[in-house]
């Protein structure tokens, strides 16, 4: 609606400013006498200097009236030119703002939830599956198998795991999301650097740094989170 008064607009000055230009022609081809020499066969056009009440001073509009239109229309151009910058650069910036949200997200989710949540998924796995709660009670051999193979796992996988989520938590806690906690996080790196240290030297200091209780539920759900807002931030981008 804005672009249409615009054209309407600058239409009705290049027809006023037609009008302005004819009307000066046709006084200019009015006042002029034309000489004809016989002898050398030349014409002379001489302008007549019309004595009016405009000579005291007065102002002929409309000789002046099509270089006023002429800055009008360049001042109206100028002003949509302005305009359609200003809304692109604003434009540009919001751009530029999401683009740079969605990388954060994508950072905290490939590099820091992501890799604890599947480690400690893989953990929670192989606890439920081979440890001691799952023990044959029969003060025999399969107890006594079950318990080493629980032992192997535990040297060889959890372990292992276990510090591979806490280097992610030294390296990329900065990345926590605003609505998670980082206290948890430090109570299970705490809890690992004990488990080891009692795998390998049995202590009943161990009982003292207990496993973080819903560690593994809350990292879940804010992990989950942080997806929606980061499909939220990239939708934005097709509005």
């Amino acid at each position: 609606m804005r672009h249409l008064l615009i054209i309407t607009f600058l239409f009705f000055l290049s027809t006023f400013n037609s009008f302005g230009q004819n009307d000066s022609i046709k006084r200019l081809k009015a006042d002029t006498i034309v000489i004809k020499n016989t002898i050398t066969n030349d014409t002379l056009f001489l302008k007549q200097i019309e004595q009016s009440s405009h000579d005291n001073g007065g102002f002929e509009w409309k000789i002046w009236l099509p270089t006023f239109t002429a800055l009008l229309v360049l001042l109206v151009t100028n002003l949509v030119t302005l305009y359609k910058i200003r809304k692109d650069t604003k434009e540009s910036i919001k751009k530029e703002i999401i683009i740079s949200k969605i990388k954060i997200e994508r950072e905290r989710l490939e590099k820091f939830y992501d890799p604890i949540f599947t480690t400690l998924k893989s953990n929670s796995v192989i606890f439920s599956s081979y440890g001691p709660q799952t023990f044959p009670r029969d003060n025999g051999v399969l107890e006594t198998e079950a318990s080493e193979v629980w032992k192997q796992l535990v040297q060889n996988v959890i372990i292992p795991n276990n510090k591979k989520i806490c280097d992610t938590i030294q390296q990329f806690s900065h990345l926590i999301d605003t609505s998670d906690s980082i206290d948890k996080y430090l109570d299970y790196s705490v809890h690992s650097e004990s488990f080891e240290h009692f795998i390998n030297f049995p202590n009943a200091l161990h009982k003292a740094f207990k496993y973080p209780s819903d560690f593994v539920a809350n990292v879940e759900t804010i992990r989950t989170k942080v997806l929606q807002d980061l499909k939220l931030t990239e939708n934005k981008l097709l509005v």
